[in-house]
């Protein structure tokens, strides 16, 4: 079997009795990075094995997981903080168990995305996780330009060596738009802010420490928000030069014009 199990994000006291139970009895607790765990198992006098299991060894060590799983062995597999899986390795694991039909389950904890939609304040019926934006500059405009276009509610996650930069790139495109921002979810300083993206920019530092992971929470996109005038073709060349790719532009104007994805295209290409 195979034992899913989310970790507290921060604050210890969350770990459940039923987590607490499933690593002391495992065979071997799967995890990101050794030391991070150990301070967990340590703080519960757990005794288990770890081993890793991250992004470099993944593929190798989840064929000889599942061979371990088939002899009888039992494993759980942590994340370093929260749920195991939600931007981090283990999918591959989980679709491998299904593959060969080996059981598994999943023992809940909390997510430090769905805790920071929670405490903003901001519709929650209807969210996209987008999780971490990408490194490069012209790959992260483009997606940045997508979640500034997106209809729902938008959660991503940020270091704070990049915060001021995001909302920079907010108040470019939309200084109105409503945004919160948590950091440090149950631990000692933790912090929510729901306000305007240029009033969040002006709280930087000084009201808000660039300290801690933080998850930024984005109200969705209305059409009112920003008013496009002329031509599809005008539509699609504004989104462009934002720096979103001509394809997904092209989609989008479909999208928002209530137009055929080929017409805009026509348009666009004419």
């Amino acid at each position: 079997m195979l034992y899913i199990t989310g970790t507290p994000i921060g604050n210890l006291d969350d770990m459940s009795y039923r987590a607490v139970s499933t690593l002391a009895a495992v065979d071997e607790i799967l995890c990101e990075d050794t030391r991070t765990t150990r301070k967990l198992t340590n703080h519960f006098e757990i005794t288990t094995p770890l081993r890793s299991y991250h992004d470099f060894n993944k593929e190798t060590a989840t064929e000889e997981i599942i061979e371990e799983l088939k002899a009888g062995k039992s494993f759980a597999l942590v994340t370093d903080a929260g749920m195991p899986v939600i931007s981090d390795p283990g999918f591959e694991l989980v679709s491998r168990l299904q593959d060969e039909s080996l059981d598994y389950t999943v023992i809940p904890a909390a997510s430090a995305f769905t805790m920071a939609l929670v405490a903003s304040g901001i519709p929650s019926y209807e969210f996209t996780y987008f999780g971490f934006l990408p490194k490069s500059n012209q790959k992260r405009q483009e997606k940045l330009t997508e979640i500034l276009h997106h209809r729902k509610t938008a959660v991503i996650y940020e270091s704070p060596h990049r915060m001021k930069q995001l909302l920079k790139d907010l108040v470019k495109f939309d200084p109105k738009r409503l945004v919160s921002i948590s950091r440090e979810i149950t631990k000692k300083f933790e912090q929510h802010e729901r306000k305007t993206a240029n009033e969040l920019l002006h709280m930087m530092d000084k009201e808000i420490p660039l300290k801690g992971e933080f998850v930024v929470i984005i109200e969705g996109y209305e059409e009112e928000t920003v008013n496009f005038t002329g031509t599809a073709k005008d539509h699609v060349s504004e989104l462009v030069n934002e720096g979103m790719r001509p394809k997904d532009a092209i989609k989008l104007v479909s999208e928002l014009r209530g137009m055929k994805k080929q017409h805009v295209y026509d348009e666009f290409h004419k």
